[in-house]
């Protein structure tokens, strides 16, 4: 659950920066994007570690 907030943090910084990078017409557009992405990705695998290792775990009876 540590790990689940610092996730979104990333999927949103992410996003904002790859939209960011719609709007710059610079020659770095590519790499911003890259960054931006990475930072997605990254949170996107940050955020189900909550999921996985929840303690609601159902007992086989």
């Amino acid at each position: 659950m540590k790990y689940r907030y610092l996730g979104i943090t990333f999927v949103i910084i992410g996003a904002l920066i790859m939209i960011i990078s719609l709007t710059i017409g610079s020659e770095h557009e590519r790499i911003i994007r890259i960054g931006g992405g990475s930072l997605f990705f990254i949170g996107t695998l940050l955020i189900p570690d909550y999921i996985v290792n929840s303690r609601n775990q159902t007992k086989n009876r």
